[in-house]
């Protein structure tokens, strides 16, 4: 099936609203089409405050009063780039800057001298072996010049304190936060599974996208021993973009295990459809080689998904292995076919993991705590300045 991607502007929206206080200018720096930031951004909007995106690529669908500005990043050399941004927040004159993905910060350092926010994603972070020592350098320039660096596990704390060589600088944990209003456990039927015509057959659900770090191979690998043990087993990928190639390779893969009557690749999936998504699966599965704190896996847990992810640091942050979901080794196609296995077949085990994680999302990921918190942040960062 085929839809486009797009959120509306988010349903739960209960943080403390500018009533009473200064509204905000916040100016978010980022890919303007993505999901996340069309998220975060159109929470503060709709808290009232005054939300600038500048896009480096692309253009999203906000919350209504978001102001767009594509900045021209796919074409142009450094120093037009940086001219041009500079005459941008010349214009705008935010209170704060919020770069979403810290290689963006290097962009604003030196040429805003007002709070800056970097928000690490994981990705920009972690796999460093992607990128020059030039761009290394810069995203520690970019990093060291920030107020405030949020991310969403301890262990991105570590690596971003390991990065900038200093000890001192204020990180802070800020999850993205799930809506929980949205995202929860419910019963009865469920459209996905009518529309992908599997009603009544036990799905896995792969949940990340067609990138070669979200090691999709082990997962099919390991889907085809299921099969062997539970025939009636199904496996639902979800694809948002990502490398054709990389998507070619594993759907081969998927007809030579003779697989394709127990595959369906849904390529894009409205935000406001993604609780049903997850709710059509006894599990969801997410193996790729790093991680941060992914929102697919906030948003199995609190939909009842059990979740069986990666064996890395900031996923232990979130999953007691055999307690409310399983740690596998990236590379173990046999230990993550039997773990698949185990829950497919133990149904008791699935609704007591299932209330324990939706107690869990809803105690340390929700989106009202969260962005609540981060709005504190920005409200204290703007006293500062203005003091």
């Amino acid at each position: 099936m085929r839809c486009a991607t797009r959120w509306h502007g988010p349903s739960e929206v209960h943080a403390e609203p500018v009533e009473n206080a200064r509204a905000l200018k916040i100016c978010y720096l980022g890919w303007g089409y993505h999901v996340h930031l069309e998220r975060w951004a159109s929470y503060f909007a709709k808290l009232g405050h005054e939300v600038t995106v500048l896009s480096v690529r692309g253009t999203g669908k906000y919350a209504q009063g978001v102001r767009q500005y594509r900045v021209g990043f796919e074409a142009g050399s450094i120093r037009w780039r940086r001219l041009h941004l500079r005459w941008l927040l010349w214009r705008i004159r935010p209170d704060i800057v919020h770069v979403h993905w810290a290689h963006f910060a290097s962009l604003v350092e030196g040429i805003w001298n007002g709070p800056l926010i970097v928000t690490v994603w994981g990705s920009d972070i972690y796999r460093l072996d992607e990128f020059s020592p030039a761009d290394v350098g810069l995203l520690r320039r970019g990093l060291r010049a920030a107020t405030v660096i949020t991310c969403d596990s301890l262990d991105q704390v570590r690596a971003i304190r390991d990065l900038t060589g200093d000890p001192s600088s204020r990180v802070e944990v800020v999850q993205w936060g799930i809506d929980t209003t949205l995202f929860r456990r419910q019963n009865g039927a469920n459209a996905f599974a009518r529309e992908l015509g599997i009603i009544g057959r036990p799905v896995v659900f792969s949940a990340r996208g067609f990138l070669p770090v979200y090691n999709l191979e082990t997962v099919v690998a390991a889907f085809a021993r299921v099969r062997a043990e539970v025939p009636a087993a199904v496996l639902v990928m979800k694809s948002y973009g990502g490398d054709r190639e990389y998507r070619a390779r594993v759907e081969a893969e998927i007809g030579a295990l003779g697989l394709d009557d127990a595959v369906r690749i849904v390529d894009a999936v409205p935000y406001e459809r993604m609780p049903e998504l997850h709710r059509l699966a006894a599990v969801m599965v997410s193996v790729p080689f790093s991680d941060g704190t992914p929102m697919a896996l906030l948003e199995a847990m609190a939909c009842g998904s059990v979740p069986i992810v990666s064996d890395l640091p900031s996923l232990r942050e979130w999953i007691v292995d055999g307690e409310n979901g399983y740690l596998v080794d990236a590379r173990d196609v046999d230990g993550l076919a039997e773990r698949l296995i185990r829950v497919l077949r133990e149904p008791e085990t699935r609704k007591r993991v299932a209330e324990r994680n939706a107690d869990l999302v809803r105690t340390r990921a929700s989106q009202q705590t969260n962005m609540g918190r981060m709005n504190d942040i920005c409200r204290e960062l703007a006293r500062q300045q203005s003091a």
